[in-house]
């Protein structure tokens, strides 16, 4: 190989180059813009956190069990445990979520539309699934007792 060639290449993986070498570096969750909560800092540590993602998974179960989160947290949040782990530990994080009652349509969309890109397994998928379609059904009004 000529020094022309290289020079070629590297010009044409520059620009590519950076912003991988800033997610393999850093966590890859992406930070939506707007006022930081106090859960973000916590999120970020969990974000860095890539050798273990059992580990990051249970840091972000716990948070998504908190019931003050703000939109932007739960928006950072979504981001953050779609960064991979095991499908189950991934399911069981996103149902938390789900259920809290915090929880907004938003988050519940973002969620539906994460899920169409991820890889995970069929049932833990049908999980996140059904607890979504639970958590969109409207409450139903109580049954009088024996009236007909």
């Amino acid at each position: 190989m000529d020094a022309r060639g290289t020079r070629l290449r590297r010009r044409a993986l520059g620009p590519l180059a950076m912003p991988l070498v800033l997610m393999l570096a850093g966590g890859c969750a992406v930070h939506p813009k707007g006022p930081h909560g106090p859960a973000c800092s916590t999120i970020e540590a969990a974000t860095h956190i890539l050798e273990y993602p059992s580990y990051r998974l249970a840091t972000l179960k716990q948070i998504a069990a908190r019931q003050d989160l703000s939109q932007h947290e739960q928006t950072y949040l979504v981001n953050a445990i779609f960064m991979g782990g095991f499908s189950s530990q991934v399911a069981d994080t996103l149902i938390t979520l789900i259920h809290n009652p915090c929880g907004t349509d938003q988050t519940r969309q973002q969620i539906r539309a994460k899920l169409k890109f991820t890889r995970m397994l069929g049932r833990e998928e049908k999980r996140v699934i059904g607890a979504l379609e639970k958590a969109e059904q409207p409450a139903s009004a109580p049954v009088k007792a024996g009236g007909s």
